[in-house]
């Protein structure tokens, strides 16, 4: 009994571990956009044909966001980005580009 809640907290700790450093990563990148780009309410948005999706907020050319979290479907990745208190996802695309942040 001792040893399989050991290993259950063990195990809890890696995948909680596994994740926080998974966000940790996303939230270490920046995303630039070269073109006018909407950012919609959700990540399935990229998904065509998905209902219940909304323009959430517009994104200008040249305008640079630090990047909340990253998510990846069968033929796209999307980006979630934080504009004056309101999260949006943006899509990959030729005028989205994800980099690594400065260090500090």
């Amino acid at each position: 009994m001792k040893i399989s809640l050991g290993v259950l907290i063990v195990l809890t700790l890696v995948v909680l571990g596994a994740r926080l450093m998974d966000v940790a990563t996303d939230r270490a990148k920046i995303v630039e956009f070269s073109a006018p780009v909407s950012a919609y309410t959700d990540w399935e948005c990229g998904y065509p044909n998905q209902s219940g999706c909304s323009v959430v907020f517009e994104l200008n050319a040249n305008a640079e966001y630090d990047v909340q979290r990253i998510r990846y479907g069968k033929d796209f990745m999307a980006i979630k980005i934080q504009k004056g208190g309101v999260d949006g996802w943006v899509f990959s695309s030729p005028a989205v580009r994800v980099h690594a942040g400065p260090s500090t």
